[in-house]
């Protein structure tokens, strides 16, 4: 291998605030033997996406088509491709100036010209040169189609694939919107090595006008049918080499993947494939997930459709059917910390860019990034408790504007990590339990998307040491439509929306309301919000 021909593929549609940015990028490439090809996928913009795309003239090469969805636009660029591999860059993201020499450098290292090279990346909103980095742990590429499966971090424009594989493979599966790299990038890997290098190579720009926000109904329906379908091509020995356990308990870790991740379909695939190897553990373990799921969709239906009493009924009936004690007891400190140690190690709540889940991105906090600096000066607060501080993925994008910060969590490893990156003056960070650990002294406490990770005994016990603290004001999740609580059920059970005026808790009405714009799961929790409370005012 030599100096073989790059293909930058730029597919486009309604992109003129961004294409400009990101042709540059791709012109301003160290390798220097590459072509840029842009594909307008049949903008409605009066021509001004192809008005930005043609004053390139021939440094560029330009075709239109057809609305038919980025799928359709990046195999309309494979087929015109002149290039021996291809390299995927979203009209609104931006690659580093090396990032394609990188590559290239890592192929030849490999001395084989067959594998797929992907590498980390970094996500901004405004400033690229403020992009906090995604670092992905890598896996052996025997591993990666069941890596690709349980978790969501891959950025397809961070890939070099080599032409060959879309003639072994097929291209973009055009009936998908939302998931067609992940579907591809899965077909691939069962031919084709996928070799991981641990550098920043993409800046991939997060903002609500993404397809991703945009289509979210759409894609919760798509993926729960495409991890559906790797469940069931995912081959026995992939599964057991990944993971090191026996086949039954593998498949039940992959169902409470799927579970906690709001993807019952294929969850429910993965159950039964732990069922039927007939190992006693993973069956346990799978049907106590089974009965939860159950017993919400019953009482879920029940909610809408029966009167207060015959609900009760028809809970108390469910009961020792599903197993279920009267309340749901809380965990012990060692426990609590276990857990969430485990979800910040494993990802457990699947997010792409932030440990702490999707709904801590930086499209479902940009409220809340705007509003805190207005809370913090209209109520003159001086020490800003964050607790729990989770990542700090979002919150170090915030200019709080409060003198003293104080993050505080229950994961060890994550608070040290916090404390040399970002720790200074004005700003500390501290290793504590919530529910039995004094905490510092401060003004406000800001509390989001804890308390409905807990069970409601655990909940009221953090509650109670926030009171203790002497802090002045709550600034917590709470969901507003929500008409009734239900504690957790199942050790496998990790969240569930509160509405912190209804039972047990019994808030007062909040001194203000924000609500936080969510658009997660279809857009099933649009009344997320933050409540403040005087903490005098609630009685526990």
């Amino acid at each position: 291998m030599n100096s073989p021909k790059v293909s930058i593929v730029i597919p486009v549609y309604r992109g003129e605030d961004f294409l400009a940015e990101a042709i540059d990028s791709a012109l301003a490439q160290t390798y220097e033997n590459i072509e840029v090809v842009v594909v307008d996928d049949g903008s409605d913009d009066d021509g001004a996406t192809q008005h930005v795309a043609l004053a390139y003239g021939d440094r560029i090469r330009f075709f239109s088509k057809p609305n038919g969805g980025v799928a359709s636009a990046l195999n309309h660029a494979v087929s015109v491709m002149r290039g021996d591999y291809f390299s995927w860059l979203s009209h609104d993201d931006l690659y580093t100036v090396d990032k394609v020499e990188k590559q290239v450098q890592a192929l030849k290292a490999l001395a084989r010209d067959d594998a797929v090279i992907y590498s980390d990346y970094a996500v901004f909103t405004d400033d690229p040169a403020k992009a906090v980095p995604v670092r992905l742990n890598g896996v052996p590429p025997e591993q990666f189609r069941y890596w690709i499966t349980i978790e969501n971090q891959l950025h397809g424009c961070t890939l070099l694939v080599p032409r060959r594989a879309f003639d072994a493979v097929g291209g973009f599966n055009e009936n998908l919107r939302t998931t067609q790299d992940y579907d591809l990038w899965f077909r691939m890997a069962s031919r084709f090595p996928f070799v991981h290098i641990p550098e920043v190579l993409v800046n991939a720009r997060s903002h609500a006008g993404q397809g991703s926000h945009k289509m979210a109904d759409v894609a919760l329906a798509e993926c729960n049918t495409l991890l559906s379908k790797f469940v069931r091509g995912l081959k026995e020995n992939e599964i057991t080499s990944a993971t090191g356990k026996p086949l039954g308990a593998a498949y039940a870790a992959i169902a409470t993947s799927m579970f906690s991740r709001g993807f019952d379909q294929a969850g429910e695939l993965a159950m039964s494939f732990a069922e039927k190897t007939g190992s006693t553990a993973s069956f346990e373990s799978v049907s106590m997930k089974k009965r939860s799921v159950w017993k919400s969709r019953l009482m879920g239906v029940a909610r809408k459709v029966l009167p207060p009493a015959a609900k009760h009924q028809i809970k108390l009936a469910l009961r020792p059917l599903l197993n279920e004690t009267v309340r749901t007891v809380g965990e012990s400190p060692g426990e609590i910390k276990q857990k969430f140690s485990e979800i910040y190690e494993k990802n457990t709540f699947g997010g792409r860019v932030s440990r702490s889940g999707e709904g801590s991105d930086l499209v479902q906090t940009e409220v809340i990034r705007f509003e805190l600096p207005r809370i913090v000066r209209k109520f003159g607060i001086r020490t800003f408790l964050d607790a729990p501080c989770g990542d700090w993925y979002w919150m170090r994008e915030t200019e709080l504007g409060a003198e003293n910060y104080i993050g505080v969590d229950i994961v060890e490893k994550m608070i040290e990590q916090h404390r040399e990156t970002y720790g200074g003056p004005g700003r500390s960070f501290q290793c504590l339990n919530l529910a039995t650990d004094p905490l510092p002294q401060a003004d406000l406490i800001f509390s989001r998307d804890c308390l409905v990770h807990l069970s409601f005994e655990d909940a009221l016990r953090i509650i109670a040491n926030f009171k203790r603290s002497g802090a002045r004001y709550l600034l917590t999740t709470t969901f507003v439509d929500r008409k009734t609580n239900n504690d957790l059920v199942g050790a496998d059970r990790f969240w569930r929306a509160l509405n912190m005026c209804l039972p047990p808790f019994n808030f007062p009405e909040p001194l203000l309301v924000v609500n936080e714009g969510c658009t997660e799961e279809a857009r099933q929790y649009t009344d997320k919000s933050l409540g403040l409370w005087l903490l005098d005012d609630i009685e526990v």
